[in-house]
């Protein structure tokens, strides 16, 4: 078991167990081998990976070193033939580097005062600023997907010779968002609308001046599916004061499919209001995470036996038989599910309920919340049953959430709420790009070059 903030993310060797009767014991709990042997092998060298890693780089064919005639005829007497080449390659690193364009436009003045006309300007990003799609999508690259703060980002450039405040960049962005970027943001929305099962989540963060008091938080919710799902994949972060459950209310308005969530109970409410197009599948992680944290605390060696550790075996097992069957066609994992998983589930409910309320527990404990929260998530944590395509748990969002709390932990705060919507959208084309296998700074220039708002200037 490894485990991330928040949550566990789990992995069995399949070695363990071909099929239920192996997997389970009379109390549905995974035996485990007395002695562990750990054989260690070398890795094989990859054939071809050198190429695989180059793959993606520009290559430049240098000119063919050779020896000149007079001296192979030295050395061949008889004469000679050539060989194929022998080729070989290195990388090259070359810093980033600013280069001023000073641009000289005509300018004509008619005689006898007839007018004046100038030649006709390129088209700029933004009037009267030095703002290029290139620096603009090189600002965007170190901010949204290095996770660097503008004034680091602002001493980085000045290490180049380019004087740019960190003022200016921030303002760059939120225009540039406001003028460019909401319709991209309308399209992702509705794209992300039209998957069968999206992944939510959310994180508070810090603004200063939200007229809401120093203590406030404001929140950064996270939406997004991928291929699984017969969608696209698609990131969207959307930045709320609360944490109501209008925020996703509002959101997913149109949206008929599954929602991948923790317990949060706003996600419920919304099944509730909706419940012929919206259903809740809930997350086995969050489940287990509860249970892990009371044996860390206690500690592997004496946690033996415990509740909480008998706890983690059931989930382990259910974790163990249905990734067993994570690469099959979904008719063949709904049938394991149904068939070997679901009499692990079963279990372990049946087996918490003589548990819940037991006097031998105290009902103030973390193991009475853990076990009360498992039965009270319970509806939500069997959907999956049900359908091939609902993962057991939420990890993939608490992924895309934790790429926003990597820059909260390095920026701190967001200023504004102008800033708090252009990171949001800005987070989002940078996840969405990584997702689809694109280059962030070159999506990012392709973008703002074939926007028609930008072609007008």
């Amino acid at each position: 078991m490894s485990e991330m903030p928040g949550q566990l993310s789990l992995a069995f060797d399949s070695s363990d167990a071909v099929n239920e009767a192996e997997v389970r014991t009379d109390d549905g709990i995974l035996e485990e081998p007395e002695i562990q042997t750990v054989v260690t092998r070398l890795k094989a060298k990859t054939k071809g990976k050198r190429e695989a890693d180059l793959a993606g780089i520009e290559t430049i064919v240098e000119p063919a070193i050779t020896i000149p005639e007079e001296q192979l005829t030295e050395l061949f007497p008889r004469g000679y033939h050539q060989l194929p080449y022998e080729v070989y390659k290195d990388l090259e690193y070359q810093p980033a580097m600013f280069v001023v364009h000073e641009h000289h436009i005509a300018v004509y003045a008619g005689n006898g005062d007839t007018g004046v006309v100038r030649a006709d300007r390129p088209d700029r990003l933004l009037k009267n600023s030095i703002l290029t799609t290139s620096l603009a999508a090189g600002i965007f690259e170190e901010k949204y997907v290095n996770h660097s703060p503008y004034n680091r980002i602002e001493a980085s450039f000045k290490c180049k010779d380019a004087n740019i405040a960190r003022q200016n960049m921030a303002g760059w962005m939120i225009t540039i968002y406001d003028r460019y970027l909401r319709p991209l943001g309308r399209e992702f929305h509705k794209e992300l609308l039209k998957s069968k099962l999206i992944h939510c989540d959310e994180t508070p963060f810090k603004m200063p001046d939200n007229g809401r008091g120093p203590n406030s938080k404001e929140y950064m919710w996270v939406y997004h599916t991928c291929e699984r799902y017969d969608s696209p994949p698609i990131f969207i972060y959307d930045y709320q004061q609360t944490r109501k459950a209008e925020n996703p209310r509002n959101f997913l308005d149109r949206y008929k499919g599954i929602l991948m969530t923790d317990g949060y109970q706003v996600y419920h409410t919304l099944a509730e209001e909706r419940p012929d197009e919206l259903k809740v599948a809930g997350c086995w992680a969050h489940a287990k995470h509860k249970f892990t944290e009371i044996v860390k605390s206690v500690g592997a060696k004496t946690s033996n036996g415990i509740i909480a550790d008998k706890a983690n075996r059931r989930i382990s097992a259910i974790y163990h038989v249905d990734n067993m069957y994570k690469e099959s066609s979904l008719e063949e994992r709904l049938d394991n599910r149904k068939n070997s998983v679901k009499p692990l589930v079963d279990e372990y409910f049946a087996w918490l309920k003589t548990l819940q309320g037991s006097p031998e527990i105290d009902q103030s404990s973390k193991t009475a919340k853990a076990i009360n929260y498992s039965i009270n998530q319970e509806p939500y944590l069997r959907l999956f049953l049900t359908n091939a395509i609902i993962p057991l748990d939420n990890n993939d969002a608490e992924r895309s959430i934790r790429t926003f709390c990597v820059g909260k932990k390095n920026w701190q705060i967001i200023d504004s709420k102008q800033g708090a919507e252009a990171s949001a959208m800005l987070y989002s084309i940078a996840e969405t790009a990584k997702a689809n296998g694109l280059k962030p700074y070159e999506y990012f220039q392709y973008i703002l070059l074939g926007s028609d708002a930008a072609a007008s200037g």
